[in-house]
């Protein structure tokens, strides 16, 4: 067989695989690449039940945040795993820097828990 007839055939093939992948997993907004120890601590926090404590509440008034801060927290921040303790037993607590993309750069330390996540402390970052 020649070798165009050869790339010629490898290519329909490539292109029908391509289509049967789009056709039967479509337009999945649910996949997360989430393989790095960042991306995996932050995927972990956003799907657990989150509690904010009266003082956290009165912290995040005064250096005027917000939820949306929080969640924009938990999806683009950078952990600090220097200061955090993963291999805790129990809960383990983790410090979450978010300097990029606000304009009010803060950061938290997080009690991960089973069930639910706990914000414990915010700092300012100016």
């Amino acid at each position: 067989m020649p070798i165009w007839r050869r790339l010629l055939v490898y290519f329909v093939g490539v292109v029908l695989g391509v289509f049967a992948v789009m056709f039967l997993f479509g337009d999945r907004t649910d996949i997360q690449c989430t393989y790095f120890p960042n991306d995996r601590v932050l995927y972990d926090l956003r799907g657990k039940e989150l509690n904010l404590t009266p003082e956290i509440e009165s912290e995040m008034q005064a250096l005027q945040l917000d939820t949306n801060d929080i969640n924009t927290m938990l999806i683009s921040a950078k952990v600090d795993f220097e200061k955090s303790k993963p291999k805790k037993k129990g809960c383990k607590t983790y410090w979450l820097d978010l300097k990029k993309g606000t304009e009010k750069p803060f950061a938290a330390e997080w009690k991960n828990c089973d069930s639910s996540a706990t914000i414990l402390q915010i700092i300012s970052l100016k």
